[in-house]
């Protein structure tokens, strides 16, 4: 905490003193003054993070002092000083803007905690500020990288919805960057200030999703010790992100669809009903209308999240894209890393953008990334790269990639690295940047065995 200024405005000299002394042994730096109007000059020059200041002052009193601050830096604090005969004065002030207040005569450890705490709450107002313009910075739209015709699409969408309280369905492969997208919706809407909370939908129990999505009260079942804010609340004004919403049963379906309808909520063990406002993104890698043909997933519950849809490309379908995602992953890395690296080689490239990326954006970074750490020139090359990537797949003769030559070559490219890791289900869902359950679902949907990857 040291290294904050304080400005004390007291008229009598030994209160004065006082507290200068204490300011300064905490290890602030301390400016003092006996009036009002000398407040007000202070802080046309100086920059203060704390005023303490008298309530009876001659001429400027201290809720002159409050309002004056308060004018020409918003965000400072203030706290006042008053006898125990003005504490209604104090109350008052704190209604106008002030921190807390101390009464005459004070205790010495009483103002160090009251300091301390005015200045913890500024601290920490100021880091919130930093941390939502580093969020804003992060979830630009110009960091959803991509020139093609497809993701310009995306944009012209993204700008189009982002400020209204309207459901999204975002619908893409694993790793085609669906939270990112809906980060930036969120981050660069009117809703901006408020919280985000992303929430794993495949993680989420049956048993227990009503108290992490709605919260509970003291006592309603063994271990709930206090009352608890669930999901729903905490996401309040804001938004709330269903990933993976496709992987949800059928029971916790029905809990959605009563949210989204009614925009009300029930704690567990409660017997009252709250409204919530909260816009909700969903995200899934699954075919929808396919689990609603087959009766898995609800036909009510899917045209209500599906008021807006975002397609999100896979990186195959957008390779004039791979090139300069590539750049934008290989300048992150190399500052991360301090590697002297400046370009991918052409031919390092050609392999890049002939790949299948059955991992979409989140295995290119991974492979850049990897690509950095073993480069030894100032150039990532073809030998930097994956054992299954070096190598530019080929097409079979007379065939195209509407016939399947592109399913082809995405199921030789997972069978590679499968056998790279020796058929280390968890090496090969990293290198592809998927989790294990999906790489279980796309082994299936290729047709993989066992016996193509692992060692003989």
């Amino acid at each position: 905490m040291q290294g904050y200024r304080i400005l004390i405005v007291e008229d009598d000299p030994k209160m004065r003193d006082a507290l200068q002394h204490i300011m300064r042994k905490e290890g602030y730096g301390v400016d003092a003054v006996e009036t009002g109007e000398s407040s007000l000059e202070r802080l046309k020059t100086t920059d203060y993070e704390l005023i303490i200041s008298d309530l009876k002052l001659p001429g400027m009193d201290g809720m002159d002092v409050l309002r004056a601050a308060k004018k020409y830096k918003p965000d400072v604090g203030v706290i006042v000083i008053t006898a125990y005969g003005t504490i209604d004065s104090a109350v008052v002030a704190m209604k106008s803007g002030a921190e807390d207040y101390i009464t005459k005569p004070f205790n010495i450890e009483h103002i160090r905690l009251v300091v301390k705490k005015a200045l913890e709450k500024r601290e920490l107002s100021t880091r919130n500020a930093l941390l939502e313009s580093q969020l804003r910075r992060k979830y630009r739209f110009e960091n959803i990288i991509g020139n093609s015709e497809t993701m310009i699409a995306v944009y012209r969408m993204i700008e189009q919805i982002k400020d209204s309280k309207t459901t999204v369905l975002l619908r893409g492969e694993t790793g085609t960057g669906k939270e990112l997208v809906a980060r930036a919706i969120h981050f660069n809407s009117v809703r901006a200030a408020t919280p985000f909370i992303p929430l794993n939908c495949a993680a989420l129990s049956e048993n227990l999703a009503g108290s992490e999505l709605f919260g509970h009260v003291k006592g309603s079942f063994t271990g709930a010790l206090r009352d608890r804010r669930g999901i729903f609340e905490m996401a309040e004004g804001g938004t709330i992100f269903l990933d993976e919403i496709g992987d949800i049963g059928l029971g916790l379906q029905q809990v959605f669809l009563r949210v989204l309808e009614d925009g009300e909520i029930q704690p567990v063990g409660s017997t009252e009903r709250k409204k919530v406002s909260v816009r909700i993104i969903a995200a899934t890698n699954r075919n929808l209308e396919q689990l609603v043909r087959e009766e898995k997933f609800r036909e009510d519950l899917y045209y209500r999240i599906n008021v807006v849809a975002i397609d999100l490309p896979p990186l195959r379908e957008r390779r004039e894209d791979i090139g300069v995602l590539a750049r934008h992953v290989l300048d992150k890395y190399t500052v991360e890393n301090g590697k002297p690296l400046r370009v991918v080689s052409p031919e390092a490239l050609a392999l890049l953008e002939a790949a299948s990326w059955p991992g979409n954006v989140r295995e290119l970074e991974n492979v850049i990334e990897r690509a950095v750490l073993l480069a030894d020139g100032d150039e990532i090359e073809p030998g930097n790269l994956p054992r299954h990537l070096q190598h530019a797949p080929q097409a079979e003769p007379g065939g195209s990639e509407s016939d399947g030559t592109l399913e082809r070559v995405g199921r030789n490219h997972v069978i590679e690295v499968l056998r790279s890791t020796e058929g280390n289900k968890a090496k090969a869902s990293a290198i592809l940047g998927i989790n294990r359950t999906t790489l279980w679902r796309m082994m299936q949907k290729l047709k993989i065995e066992d016996g193509e990857f692992l060692p003989k």
